[in-house]
């Protein structure tokens, strides 16, 4: 899967074999807030409260999940509609030479298992973001959206560290 980001990080499209899986955007610039439509249903992603660090998952209005900040797992990501309760972090990993921006992200069931990858680089100054499931079949495009989510809150905490170290 492909995903696309347009018009300064407002608009985004998943894109799988050349086809439009689900289409989201940024409602305001300055917010983190995130809406995405899939399956004729509107989904968002939204803060708890003005000084909270945990967002909320909507679909249709009605909660369904979470994403909660810990000191020591950083972001999870909660979904109430499995049945067995499961928790899933993203880890990062380095792909290539020290000085690239090349990374990839694992999405991890209950922090063992993972379950989806999504390799990042920057081309010509460019993001490219491509995403696959380990397990074809079961491709769950909201968990998608909340680890690409989760990614970009950890990559602007990794810039806002060096932005205040002084380098």
């Amino acid at each position: 899967m492909k995903i696309e980001i347009t018009r300064n990080n407002k608009e985004f499209t998943v894109l799988d074999k050349n086809m439009l899986i689900l289409k989201g955007r940024r409602p305001k610039w300055y917010s983190s807030e995130l809406c995405f439509f899939h399956n004729s249903k509107t989904y968002e992603i939204k803060k708890k409260g003005f000084w909270s660090s945990s967002f909320i998952i909507l679909e249709s209005g009605h909660p369904i999940g979470a994403i909660d900040w810990s000191l020591k797992k950083s972001y999870k990501i909660i979904l109430k509609n499995n049945p067995s309760s499961l928790q899933y972090w993203l880890k990062k990993e380095k792909v290539g030479k020290w000085y690239a921006a090349n990374r990839k992200y694992l999405l991890c069931e209950n922090g063992e298992t993972p379950i989806l990858t999504i390799h990042y680089a920057l081309k010509k100054w460019k993001e490219s973001i491509e995403a696959e499931f380990i397990d074809k079949d079961t491709t769950d495009y909201v968990l998608l959206i909340c680890a690409l989510f989760v990614m970009r809150l950890q990559q602007s905490a990794e810039n806002a560290a060096v932005g205040a170290s002084g380098f």
